[in-house]
């Protein structure tokens, strides 16, 4: 049994480094359309018992989701930390961490992480053994997806030059630390030239439509 995690961050203080770009609502709704696109890719996902999306908002449901409400919204580490709590995610098989800001990820691509433990079996048919696994973002630096079984064997990092810090972690704990790399996992949207390359590429996303509809694209393109 794998859960998803995914963090949220409050609206109104999400991606504030956009701001040379972006306006204080234009920023609310891209963070409102990339969490979109990366619950459709869950609720589409195999290999998935549930979601988990820990946020200090939203009202008090989603449809297909599961909330868990921070009382205050202080980072991914503590909302890690807050869905552990949970014993629905602390007692699952594995936990996945998926971050909200990943347009570009596809059902296909959640799978390919998830993929297979590589844990052995035991005699009466359980998985035996911790396994950590990885998805880096595209500069190397950030992680895109952490994969724990179980869910508490360590505490996330995330942050600048969190997959270093992962990575250090786990190689710590166990021998084998997995390091895989979906594409659709390696795209995230945190700085101006994320958006600007974003921009630059087609597709169907609800972001896509978002920065289309909103006139984002256009007034970059302009001035580009």
């Amino acid at each position: 049994m794998v859960v998803a995690v995914v963090p949220l961050k409050n609206l109104s203080q999400a991606k504030s480094r956009l701001a040379p770009l972006l306006s204080d609502l234009e920023r609310r709704n891209l963070v409102v359309a990339m969490f979109g696109d990366v619950l459709a890719a869950l609720k589409q996902a195999k290999g998935l018992s549930e979601i988990f999306v820990v946020a200090d908002g939203l009202g008090n449901r989603l449809d297909g989701v599961s909330l868990i409400l921070e009382v205050e919204n202080r980072g991914y580490d503590e909302a890690v930390a807050a869905a552990l709590a949970d014993p629905r995610v602390f007692g699952a098989e594995a936990m996945l961490v998926l971050p909200g800001d990943l347009p570009m990820v596809r059902p296909g691509d959640i799978e390919a992480f998830i993929g297979k433990f590589s844990c052995k079996e035991s005699k009466i048919g359980k998985l035996v053994g911790p396994t950590v696994r990885i998805a880096p973002a595209r500069d190397g630096d950030g992680t895109n997806a952490l994969l724990l079984a179980p869910p508490g064997l360590m505490a996330s990092q995330f942050g600048p030059g969190s997959f270093a810090r992962h990575r250090a972690a786990a190689e710590a704990l166990i021998s084998t630390v997995e390091i895989v790399a979906p594409p659709g996992l390696a795209f995230d949207i945190d700085t101006p030239q994320d958006l600007l390359d974003f921009c630059a590429r087609d597709g169907d996303t609800g972001t896509h439509d978002f920065l289309r509809r909103s006139g984002v694209v256009d007034r970059l393109t302009r001035a580009g």
